[in-house]
């Protein structure tokens, strides 16, 4: 019944007071009515959204882990890579002072999976000496590692990778001294689709370079110490990247675009924020044979303004080949690299706008496992490089590098390490700077 019935049925028994009462009740029950109407609606809309949230927290998978990694190591002589050339034996130098013309790799006395050096010694293109042993044999706490991934549904991925370091500041006399390094920070789509996968990385990510990249962190890197090319290759440039893979991952297409090269940061030709316009492009294609266990063949490159200057038109660039095999308990790779950074001179002074960079190097690693415990490992290493900043200073290298060494996994989540690294020199000037090294990880 509506209300202009009620009203019609009161007026003719003459109430025109009781209609007005009974009008003004209808309309209060109809807003009554409208209003009850709204918030049902807006408590369907938050159920709505409670659902979808929930549904997220479901599809949201959070993993939690890292390492520690402990070891104890003994150098020879003053624990330094690096001589300098007193005798002259590198002429072409002529114009820098005797005492900045360095013979030798600051990087050749590594001591861990990150690559630190024993001591930098003379050096003067790379400073940041945090270990700084003086020949002295040291137990170092050599990384905790936190690494964070999230999976945010089917198609997004988080990943973060962080080193905690306890070490000696050389500008600080407190307890404070500890670094941290952010040495992942991406985020990834990814899809498959009918033809093959698709990946695209945001952020701080792995480079697309040499294959030694893949298993530079201490539990899956099978030896201590990484090679002497991994200061071209292993670093974790900031950009756009992305891969492809296609016939059932037999082929492999993958493209950067990035701040720097992919060099290590602590490489003075590296940048995380880039000095010019023009972007690093970096591409490697891969193909994977069933061969045994399975034979990869990559080739990669990078193409770039040079770090650490301004001068977009200075272009400096890299390449490489890579191959890897896996047959039962053996394991093999090998890499190839050689590039350049032109430097440009300015006031007649050679590298004095730019520094001046040119390398070539290669390594060979074998691995074999025995009784599921020992794997037994070689190495070769050799490089041959120069570098040069003005009159400032000047490195010459030629140096090849024998390192052998065990790998022992009592139980999961637990490698102990131990290598021997023989350091020589295929210059004139010969220095003692073998290392003994040792590597305690334990992940979880």
């Amino acid at each position: 019944m509506t209300w202009a019935l009620l009203l019609t049925l009161a007026a003719a028994d003459g109430g025109t007071s009781e209609v007005e009462a009974l009008r003004a009740r209808t309309e209060a029950l109809e807003q009554r009515l409208l209003d009850l109407e709204s918030r049902l609606q807006d408590a369907e809309t938050q159920a709505g959204a409670l659902d979808q949230r929930l549904e997220g927290r479901e599809r949201l998978k959070v993993d939690v882990g890292g390492y520690l990694d402990f070891g104890f190591f003994a150098v020879q002589g003053n624990g330094a890579g690096v001589r300098r050339d007193l005798d002259r034996t590198e002429p072409q130098y002529g114009d820098i002072l005797a005492s900045w013309v360095l013979v030798g790799d600051p990087l050749s006395t590594a001591i861990n999976s990150r690559g630190d050096s024993a001591d930098l010694g003379d050096s003067r293109a790379l400073t940041n000496d945090l270990v700084q042993s003086r020949g002295r044999p040291t137990f170092m706490v050599n990384a905790l590692n936190l690494r964070l991934g999230a999976q945010l549904d089917d198609t997004w991925f988080l990943n973060a990778l962080v080193d905690f370091l306890p070490r000696e500041r050389a500008f600080t006399n407190s307890a404070l001294g500890d670094l941290l390094d952010v040495k992942l920070a991406s985020l990834r789509w990814q899809r498959e689709f009918a033809w093959g996968a698709l990946a695209v990385v945001l952020g701080k990510f792995d480079s697309l370079l040499g294959i030694e990249y893949r298993q530079q962190e201490a539990p899956s890197r099978l030896t201590v110490t990484p090679s002497l090319l991994c200061r071209y290759t292993c670093g974790r440039p900031v950009g756009l990247k992305a891969r492809a893979e296609l016939l059932d991952q037999k082929l492999e297409f993958a493209l950067a675009v990035t701040n720097g090269s992919s060099a290590i940061e602590r490489f003075p030709f590296s940048n995380e924020t880039d000095f010019n316009l023009f972007k690093t492009v970096s591409a490697r294609v891969a193909v994977r044979l069933p061969v045994k266990q399975g034979l990869e063949l990559s080739m990669s490159g990078a193409l770039g303004a040079q770090d650490r200057q301004v001068d977009d038109a200075l272009m400096q660039w890299h390449f490489g080949a890579a191959a890897r095999f896996e047959a039962g308990p053996l394991q093999a790779q090998a890499e190839f690299a050689m590039g350049r950074a032109p430097g440009k001179a300015a006031g007649g002074v050679d590298c004095a706008g730019a520094a001046c960079l040119q390398y070539k190097g290669a390594y060979g690693l074998v691995g074999f496992r025995i009784a599921m415990y020992f794997v037994p490992y070689l190495r070769v290493d050799w490089r041959e490089a120069s570098m040069r900043s003005a009159r400032d200073w000047a490195y010459v290298s030629n140096e090849v590098r024998g390192t052998l060494g065990v790998r022992f996994e009592p139980r999961s989540h637990l490698a102990v390490k131990a290598e021997y690294t023989l350091n020589r020199e295929l210059t004139k000037f010969e220095f003692p700077n073998d290392v003994f090294t040792t590597s305690l990880v334990v992940s979880y």
